[in-house]
Order: structure tokens, then sequence, then C-alpha cells
């Protein structure tokens, strides 16, 4: 899984933190008195650009009858993968196994091969990743399962249960799936952080659970969380 260098994780989580706020603006009727005015929650704009499958734009007008491949996103400068229905290496409903065998990036423990249930490729996040790139989807050959916090970045925490929380403008195959990060969990190394995306939220699975990935890739040259964490805060 070759990807940009990045930082560590910092507790600064927008998903999180506007949902607290949502909840706070809910609760704050119940209360007996002292709440104040609590601020609206404001959706995120999401700039993106759709791109079919070599890496030409789309204009976006009618999914179904042309479908685009991928979604830039004009802020962080990553490009997300889009799903399609039906089967096929980039079906939604296709799962993986967690699988990195590099002991610089696994956090000392590789996942399990070929765990899942998926066309295309073998059921890992690793072997499903290599036939990406094998591809050329968009014209790009590193595409990478994306951190935790790169994968946060595309969650829309005004979107709540059942979800999909992403944007349907852009993503519209979306299922309130539950989608791989790359970021093993430091205090048990046989989990990695996963966002659900019912919820919006994120948890710790076992890395051998089967469930569903979507990749990135870089176009900017700075490490990676640095430059998202520039456009975004």
């Amino acid at each position: 899984m070759k990807k940009p260098t990045r930082e560590s994780l910092t507790s600064k989580n927008p998903a999180t933190s506007n949902r607290r706020m949502a909840l706070l603006a809910l609760l704050c009727p119940l209360a007996i008195a002292g709440c104040g005015d609590i601020p609206a929650l404001t959706p995120p704009v999401f700039d993106m650009t759709r791109l079919n499958l070599d890496g030409s734009v789309n204009d976006g007008k009618d999914f179904a009858k042309q479908p685009w491949a991928c979604v830039k996103d004009n802020q962080s400068g990553l490009v997300w993968e889009v799903k399609r229905t039906g089967p096929g290496l980039h079906s939604i409903d296709n799962t993986y196994t967690w699988l990195d065998p590099n002991p610089d990036s696994n956090g000392g423990w590789a996942g399990t091969v070929n765990g899942g249930t998926c066309t295309g490729s073998d059921c890992d996040t690793l072997s499903y990743a290599k036939a990406v790139n094998a591809e050329k989807l968009c014209g790009f050959t590193d595409w990478y399962l994306p951190s935790r916090y790169e994968l946060n970045t595309i969650v829309d925490p005004s979107v709540f249960y059942p979800g999909p929380t992403l944007s349907k403008a852009f993503f519209p195959e979306s299922l309130p799936g539950k989608y791989w990060t790359d970021t093993t969990f430091k205090t048990r190394r046989a989990g990695a952080w996963v966002w659900r995306l019912d919820y919006g939220s994120d948890y710790v699975a076992e890395k051998s659970e089967a469930l569903s990935a979507r990749l990135t890739h870089a176009t900017v040259k700075k490490t990676g969380e640095q430059a998202i964490r520039s456009t975004l805060e």
C-alpha cells in the first residue's frame, strides 16, 4: 500500500464536533435553563470535479447514462474512487479483509488474505488496490487505502442515520456500509479504524472482518495529511 508519508492523527475531528453541536441543539430545549444560543449546524460544502474512466472531466448531468468513475476533491487534492452497482471490480457490494504485509505500515499485524466477498480481484484490500492500479483508474496507478483522517474529509456530518453520510451529488452509488482505512488501532494491532457511513462515525474492527473499501489517490506532493489540514483547518 504505497502512499504519501503522513503525520500521526490529531484529535481534531470535524465530523465529531459537528455531531456534538447538533446533539446539543436538540437537547437544549429540554434543559431547565441556561443553554444560550446554539449555532446552527452548517452542512459542509463539497467542491469536487467528476472524472471519467480515462481521467477526462465528466459534466455530471446524468450518472445513469454517463457515469463518472472518480471525483477530485478540489479542496484537499485527493481523488476518490466512485463505486458502481452490479458485479465487477468497483461494485458497491464487494467486501474485503484488511491486508498489508509491510511491517513499516501495518502496525505490526498484516491482516487476512482474501477473506471478503467480491468480484474482479482477490478479496482483501491489498489485492483490490493492485487490481485498480493495474486498471489505471482515471489515469492513475498509485491508488491506496485512505487513512482514518483522509476518509473523514468526504464524510458529511450533516446527514444522520441511516445515511449514507456521503454527498449523493458526487457519490450517487453510496450505500451506508463500513469502509476500511489503512490506520491500525495503536493498542490492538489486529484491529484497524473503519468509517461507518450509516452514522458517519468511526470505530475499530478486526482486520479479519469483511468490509467495504474505497480507494484514494493523492494529487498533492506535500505529505498527505499536512496537505489536507492546510486546506481544511
